[in-house]
């Protein structure tokens, strides 16, 4: 038996396997317990004895090294395992590993394969998801995609039916028989974007009945979907910036996920409470977590004093890392091309981040949607002139505040396509008006 993703703590399984003559092989990137199981082999980076040189490789790619092994000690074809990068390249955008090191490499090589030989059930997902015209992407693909496009339509299949339907979908070898379970995952996933809304509403009403001054966010609620706490969890904290914990019941037990503020090390926050769990498993970014319901009161407090105890109250304030200063006149396709030679960016290696200053409205900046976003059109006062386009999503309240001020604004530069067409435009992350 093969464990994947998971098995680094499953000392007492493993044992019983091997009463049963069952032979396990564990891949795993999770941090390893105290003991670690009797298992006839054990690839996990993170052991305190391993010396493999990347540590951050996710599951998935753990798996594909172990076949990469295996091809060579049965002296199989060696590029054999090359032909599941696409999929090796999906696992660690959507598990968040740093991209750095030889997780970039393997995006990389990934990505092009998506590009290249689509995957039919990858195909219909693209599609449903807006990004195919015609069969074809309508942009290079980037992690940004898998992880907000090709990912929750995979995770939903696990969270609302059975992750054997997304195995379906992707080891499907013609469009037809990729159809029926990309409907269904289709189908799955908005099922789960209404369930994910429900739930958002209801944490973020317990969030408006918290203390202010706790360090940490921990809610229940036993009739929540366990397949959606994760996501919840990251929504909430996107609104309260504290180590959170969604927690739900199942099967008699509070059970849940939880996600880790920028710099904060949730797992040993949890760990040192680990006397009121049952299980619990994860790194330093996010966890998940298994208790009896009556321990989770004292939970709560001591996962709250766990927090305080070490946590700098700089880390509970949201911050934008600025890269680099831009006038608007250095921004063009040459700068943008060079800049992209770093892709793909993701965790570690993220797309950097610009500030520009003295910046004017155009009188053609407009709120669009349903006025919470804004659509722009800048200059910049004092340099040659220039006048670019963004986007800021979130900000079309900032409209009547720059009409007839300087101001500053953070951003990232994408390529915005229109009929055939390429064009730089700022993904505006915040704005900052000037003292008048």
């Amino acid at each position: 038996m093969i464990a994947l993703d998971c098995g680094i703590k499953a000392v007492d399984q493993v044992d019983y396997a091997a009463g049963k003559n069952i032979d396990f092989i564990i891949c795993d990137h999770h941090l390893p317990g105290k003991s670690i199981p009797k298992a006839v082999a054990i690839l996990n980076p993170l052991q305190s004895d391993c010396t493999y040189p990347d540590k951050y490789l996710s599951g998935c790619g753990i798996g594909f090294k172990l076949a990469q092994a295996l091809t060579q000690a049965w002296d199989l074809d060696k590029h054999e395992p090359y032909k599941y990068l696409d999929l090796v390249a999906i696992a660690a955008a959507c598990d968040i590993v740093p991209l750095i090191g030889e997780n970039r490499v393997l995006c990389h090589f990934g990505i092009q394969l998506i590009e290249e030989a689509m995957r039919p059930g990858l195909k219909l997902l693209l599609e449903n998801a807006g990004r195919l015209v015609d069969g074809r992407l309508k942009k290079d693909l980037t992690i940004g995609d898998i992880v907000f496009a090709i990912g929750p339509r995979i995770n939903a299949a696990g969270r609302m039916e059975h992750g054997q339907l997304a195995v379906e979908l992707l080891t499907s070898t013609t469009t037809k028989a990729a159809e029926i379970p990309a409907s269904r995952v289709n189908e799955n996933n908005t099922t789960r974007r209404e369930v994910d809304k429900q739930m958002l509403e209801q944490a973020l009403a317990m969030v408006q009945e918290l203390n202010e001054n706790t360090v940490s966010t921990v809610l229940f609620d036993p009739n929540w979907h366990k397949g959606v706490v994760g996501i919840v969890a990251s929504r909430v904290q996107d609104v309260r910036y504290r180590p959170t914990i969604i927690l739900t019941e199942a099967e008699g037990m509070a059970t849940g996920s939880a996600r880790s503020v920028e710099g904060f090390d949730v797992h040993a926050a949890i760990e040192s409470c680990a006397d009121l769990l049952d299980t619990y498993g994860g790194h330093r970014a996010a966890a998940g977590l298994t208790m009896k319901l009556e321990n989770l009161e004292e939970f709560r407090d001591r996962f709250e004093a766990a927090v305080d105890a070490v946590i700098d109250p700089s880390q509970l304030i949201p911050s934008i890392p600025i890269d680099l200063e831009l006038k608007l006149h250095q921004i063009n396709m040459r700068f943008y091309n060079s800049m992209n030679r770093m892709a793909p960016f993701g965790p570690e290696n993220m797309r950097p981040v610009f500030v520009s200053h003295n910046l004017k409205d155009t009188k053609r900046s407009k709120k669009v949607g349903d006025g919470s976003h804004l659509k722009l059109e800048v200059c910049q006062s004092g340099v040659e002139a220039q006048l670019i386009r963004g986007i800021a999503f979130g900000l079309g309240h900032m409209l009547d505040e720059i009409e007839d001020r300087e101001f500053s604004a953070v951003y990232t530069l994408e390529i915005n396509e229109f009929n055939g067409v390429k064009s730089l435009e700022l993904m505006v992350r915040d704005i900052k008006v000037s003292a008048s």
